[in-house]
């Protein structure tokens, strides 16, 4: 049998250089490990996304956003079906599988499903009830909320997007055809806000702004907030009908022309 050189220095050396390197490995992979946990409690406290569902990208997770039907409004009996997504270009919407659990408040006149997000309306639910819809994603990683108006035609006949056919001749003080680009779409919401637009293309408007009415009287309001055109020479408050042809008779307000040599009206006719 041979024997073991004991007085050689080097005896032993690369057993103990091994045992070495293995320690050094188990402690490093600890560290990295209590990084790893030390990153992942940051970013939960901080409120970023983590452990995200793999089709899921954070930037996503950003910009997710509720698709409510009907810009937020709902006529009483109506079934809506909303959804989590975000908004890509140009300007459409994109549902994303994510898990979520729906609620809305309050509940009297409204359910949700929790998990499919279809949202009904009952029919004895009142004309200008606000319901909050609130989205938990994640188990609390993200919370949205949107709200919908009820509305019926009975009690705000101008909502829904009306498109102008005439316009009202100061001078003849009667309707005449239109002078200048028409005013394509004029949109009342049951939130009391509207947008106007000429050439309406994608989510363009020309201006916007709230607007208030009182069908008794059948006097209207509008106020412009802001706008990427907002024609000269706008008289905002006036009268307003419903005629027999279900047409929207404004009168004494003028909502303007994009063409500066067009003639100040007194009034319009929408259709729908």
């Amino acid at each position: 049998m041979d024997k073991v050189d004991n007085t050689n220095p080097n005896h032993g050396a690369a057993p103990l250089r091994r045992l070495i390197l293995s320690n050094q490995i188990v402690m490093g992979c600890i560290l990295l490990a209590g990084l790893s946990l030390a990153c992942n409690f940051l970013a939960t406290i901080l409120g970023k996304p983590v452990n995200l569902p793999g089709a899921l990208t954070e930037e996503q997770f950003n910009r997710l956003e509720i698709s409510i039907g009907k810009s937020g409004q709902a006529q009483p009996g109506d079934r809506l079906e909303l959804q989590i997504g975000t908004n890509e270009c140009c300007y459409y919407f994109v549902p994303l599988a994510v898990s979520t659990r729906w609620s809305v408040e309050p509940q009297d006149g409204a359910s949700i499903n929790a998990k499919t997000g279809v949202l009904e309306i009952s029919a004895g639910s009142p004309a200008g009830r606000l319901y909050t819809v609130t989205a938990d994603i994640l188990n609390g990683r993200k919370t949205l909320t949107s709200q919908v108006t009820v509305y019926t035609p009975e009690a705000n006949p101008l909502v829904g997007v009306w498109h102008e056919a005439k316009q009202f001749d100061c001078q003849t003080q009667s309707f005449s055809d239109l002078q200048g680009e028409s005013l394509r779409e004029l949109v009342f919401k049951a939130d009391g806000t509207f947008q106007a637009t000429f050439t309406p293309f994608e989510v363009y408007h020309d201006y916007w702004g709230d607007y208030s009415s009182d069908p008794e009287k059948g006097t209207l309001e509008l106020a412009v907030k802001s706008g990427n055109f907002i024609p000269e020479n706008l008289d905002l408050q006036g009268e307003y009908k419903i005629d027999e042809n279900g047409a929207l008779v404004l009168q004494n307000i003028w909502l303007g022309r994009r063409e500066k040599d067009v003639s100040t009206g007194c009034g319009h006719l929408f259709i729908k």
